[in-house]
C-alpha cells in the first residue's frame, strides 16, 4: 500500500500532508479542551449546521446520505480548495479544512459539557471517518501548497528581468491525478464510515 501511494504522490507532499493533519488534529483537540474548560454555552445544533451543507445532509439517511457526503466533501469542497489555491495568498486553501476542524472542536467540547460519557462515545465513534476525511483534505492541501507556490512564482516572474520557466500545467495535472486516485476514493470511504460505521460504533456503547 505504501509503495502504491508513493507512485501517485511524492514523499515530500505526503510528509507535508501529515504535518497538516497533525496541525488540524491539534486545533480540534485544543478547541475541544478550551470549550470544555471555559464552559461555553452555545447551541450545538447551530454550530454543527454552520459547517458547509451539513444541515441539508442531516435531512437524508442511508445511501442518500452517503451520496450527499460524497457530493459535498468529494466534489464541492475540493473544487473550492483548488480555486482558492490559484489566489496568490499562501494557505488560503486550508480554510476549507481549518474552519470545520475548529467548529467540530467546539461541538465536541459542548457535547462533553452536556454529558461527558456520551460525549466520549460520540467522539470515539467519529474517529474512523474523521481520520480518513481530514487526511484526504490534507493530502489535497499538500499538493495545492505546491500549486499555490507556482502561482505566486509566476506573479513574481512578471517583475523579473531574467524570466524563470515555471511548469504550472504539470502541477495542475499532478493535483488532478492525486485528487482522482487518492482524495476522491478516500472521501467515498469516509462517507460510508460516517453514515454506517459511526452509528454502529456509537450503538455498541449503548
Amino acid at each position: 500500500m505504501k509503495l502504491d501511494i508513493f507512485r501517485v504522490v511524492n514523499q515530500t507532499t505526503f510528509k507535508r500532508a501529515i504535518k497538516f493533519f497533525v496541525f488540524l488534529s491539534i486545533i480540534t483537540v485544543l478547541t475541544t479542551l478550551i470549550t470544555y474548560i471555559v464552559g461555553l454555552k452555545l447551541d450545538i445544533t447551530n454550530i454543527i449546521y454552520s459547517i458547509g451543507s451539513i444541515k441539508e445532509i442531516s435531512k437524508v439517511t442511508g445511501i442518500h446520505k452517503v451520496g450527499a457526503f460524497i457530493i459535498n466533501n468529494g466534489f464541492k469542497a475540493p473544487l473550492q480548495m483548488m480555486l482558492l489555491a490559484i489566489i496568490p495568498i499562501q494557505f488560503l486553501y486550508l480554510l476549507n479544512v481549518f474552519i470545520p476542524s475548529f467548529i467540530i472542536g467546539i461541538a465536541f467540547g459542548i457535547v462533553l459539557q452536556i454529558d461527558s460519557v456520551k460525549g466520549f462515545q460520540i467522539i470515539i465513534s467519529s474517529i474512523p471517518y474523521s481520520i480518513v476525511e481530514v487526511f484526504a483534505f490534507c493530502l489535497l492541501a499538500a499538493v495545492l501548497f505546491e500549486l499555490n507556490q507556482i502561482v505566486r512564482g509566476k506573479i513574481k516572474n512578471i517583475f523579473k528581468k531574467n524570466k524563470v520557466k515555471i511548469l504550472f500545467r504539470s502541477k495542475v495535472l499532478e493535483a488532478i491525478k492525486i485528487y482522482a486516485l487518492l482524495v476522491l476514493p478516500m472521501m467515498v470511504i469516509a462517507a460510508f464510515l460516517e453514515t454506517y460505521v459511526a452509528d454502529i460504533l456509537f450503538n455498541l456503547f449503548q
